[in-house]
């Protein structure tokens, strides 16, 4: 998808910026990258138990999370702020993938690539999200730290549903709360980059 740049001109990027609404998408997968990174922390005992994991598989399960959202942060921030409509969604479907495939998981293998998945899909948009805020000009300082609290809500999040879920239902509804988060994130990032077309295109 070709997307508008607001970046042609120094001048005015550093007063106007992208418009506020375009990160409603991204700040939303952000969330639920924190979201779904802080669970799988937060549960590790409880996956450990009931998938009969030992130390070291829950170690790698959480490294390869890591290491796949350091990789997408990457990818995200470099590609996110010309084209993050085409970056956000792809990465959003992947968390969405992660979320199911963790939801499923009755093993170690299935459980990695569900880690993978979500590591990299939430670091796409971590890093699409980061770079579209240091573009909404003389504002980029109040967004940023308005994505930095959201991303800390998430974080904060997690747990406290995950553990609340678990004690009263099931760990794998707790990873499954993820996926209306994601449908949310999908659309508003879809209308926000149909809005700026339509914008662009006038």
């Amino acid at each position: 998808m070709t997307e508008p740049s607001y970046q042609s001109s120094p001048s005015i990027a550093a007063s106007v910026g992208r418009p506020l609404w375009t990160l409603i998408g991204p700040g939303l997968g952000a969330v639920l990258a924190a979201y779904q990174f802080a669970m799988l922390v937060a549960l590790h005992g409880v996956l450990q138990r009931e998938l009969g994991l030992s130390n070291m598989v829950i170690a790698v399960v959480v490294a390869v999370h890591l290491v796949g959202v350091a990789v997408g942060f990457a990818l995200g921030y470099l590609l996110g702020r010309r084209a993050p409509t085409s970056v956000v969604v792809p990465a959003v479907v992947l968390m969405l993938a992660g979320a199911v495939v963790m939801t499923l998981s009755g093993g170690s293998a299935m459980l990695m690539t569900a880690a993978l998945m979500a590591g990299l899909g939430g670091g796409a948009v971590l890093g699409a999200a980061t770079g579209l805020a240091g573009q909404t000009g003389q504002r980029r300082a109040q967004v940023r730290l308005a994505l930095g609290l959201a991303v800390l809500g998430g974080l904060v999040l997690g747990p406290l549903l995950g553990w609340l879920i678990t004690t009263m239902l099931s760990w794998r509804l707790a990873y499954l709360l993820a996926v209306p988060l994601a449908l949310a994130a999908l659309v508003a990032t879809v209308a926000g980059g149909v809005a700026a077309l339509m914008r662009g295109s006038k």
